[in-house]
């Protein structure tokens, strides 16, 4: 009797069970499904605590006290009044120290203009103009320009004999904007890793006040133009320097 043989050599009619990957068992579908389940489970599991993790670490580092304590750079006025006698004829050496003063100010602040306001409708009026004249003339012995100075006049004619002559002019000025020294939390309550809220406010403020010209902190300066004569000398001593060594190494 013929048994049917397959392509394998195995019999036909046996009952022939597959190999698994497992041990030699089937897995059936709800198996493959419980797997999956559980990978996905593993997966999620691994990326909550990677979250907290990072989250943690975040929150571990302190605010920065310049965000909390800036430098506000705004618009002020600075004046100075000079008291005008009515039989004023010249200024005296004080008042002249004083326009030179504000001169000196004025150069350094990189203001646009000088303003000398002059009373009008009070007694001594007149003397204020001569005086006004002179403080002109101050001013320009300082270097400045005549298109920097400009003269106004202000209503003065309830002030009587105490109208003075005003010299102003307007800046920028740098300053912090919270007030510093207070101390409302308790500074060794640092769970959270951060710094106490006066942190840095004393250091901000000596910073805004040490500034020459606040507006270096708005943004950088243009570059000036070149000083072709320094860029020739110093071009010209790396030349000899860099002979001068050759020449040495040679020897």
């Amino acid at each position: 009797m013929m048994k049917k043989i397959d392509h394998q050599g195995r019999n036909a009619g046996s009952h022939y069970k597959p190999r698994t990957p497992f041990g030699g068992k089937r897995i059936s579908g709800r198996n493959w499904m419980l797997a999956g389940l559980l990978a996905a489970g593993a997966v999620a599991m691994t990326g909550c605590a990677s979250y907290n993790q990072d989250q943690m670490t975040v929150s571990s580092v302190p605010d920065d006290y310049r965000t909390r304590h800036p430098i506000i750079v705004s618009e002020n006025e600075t004046a100075r009044d000079i008291v005008i006698p009515r039989n004023l004829k010249s200024l005296s050496l004080r008042d002249r120290d004083i326009v030179k003063g504000m001169g000196d100010d004025f150069r350094r602040s990189g203001a646009k203009s000088i303003v000398i306001l002059i009373p009008s409708g009070s007694p001594n009026e007149h003397a204020a103009r001569r005086a006004a004249s002179q403080a002109v003339e101050e001013l320009k012995l300082q270097g400045i320009g005549s298109h920097q100075i400009a003269i106004n006049h202000y209503s003065a004619a309830g002030h009587g004999e105490s109208a003075t002559l005003r010299i102003v002019y307007s800046d920028l000025v740098a300053g912090v904007a919270s007030q510093c020294g207070q101390w409302s939390e308790d500074i060794i309550a640092t769970g959270q890793n951060r710094n106490y809220h006066n942190f840095g406010c004393a250091t901000q403020n000596n910073l805004a006040q040490m500034v020459a010209n606040p507006a270096d902190l708005l943004g950088p300066r243009a570059m000036s133009e070149v000083d072709s004569t320094k860029r020739t000398q110093v071009i010209e001593d790396w030349r000899q320097s860099t002979t001068k060594l050759v020449t040495e190494l040679e020897n």
